[in-house]
């Protein structure tokens, strides 16, 4: 539904590969689990960079990426369900580690200025399907105000 238009979306050829690349750009690996060993999502530390893994309902987590990851999170649940969809489980992971940065930081982001803008940038290009219009229309603009 468009959704890929917001995502930078990265293969690999095994989970040991994407968790060394993650592990290498300073994030550790969070993997969702029911086990005893699992840190609740409400007392999880999210200030620094973490890459959540979050397995389908019927499967779960590879056994490769409960053991390759940092700690194991779960969400708790109420009544007889035991998993929650995989977009609902992410949905509110990510929520809360949002409001946890939020707390912890004063903002959820770690993004310079500068690297906001550039991103915001891209979101449009990606966003729009004239995008040379766009960019010509801006040079225009940019134009008439530097000869005004």
């Amino acid at each position: 539904m468009g959704a890929e238009k917001w995502l930078d979306i990265e293969l690999w050829n095994s989970t040991a590969e994407c968790f060394s690349a993650l592990k290498k750009r300073g994030y550790r690996i969070a993997t969702t689990c029911l086990g005893t060993d699992s840190v609740c999502v409400y007392d999880m530390d999210w200030s620094q960079p973490t890459a959540i893994v979050v397995g389908n309902e019927l499967r779960g987590i590879s056994d490769d990426a409960l053991k390759l990851s940092d700690l194991h999170c779960s969400v708790p649940m109420k009544g007889m369900v035991d998993s929650f969809n995989v977009s609902v489980a992410a949905g509110i992971l990510m929520h809360h580690a949002v409001c946890d940065r939020v707390s912890r930081l004063g903002h959820h982001g770690d993004l310079l200025p500068e690297e906001s803008r550039i991103l915001l940038a891209e979101f449009y290009l990606r966003h729009r399907e004239s995008t040379a219009s766009i960019v010509h229309e801006y040079a225009k603009r940019k134009a008439e105000n530097f000869m005004a």
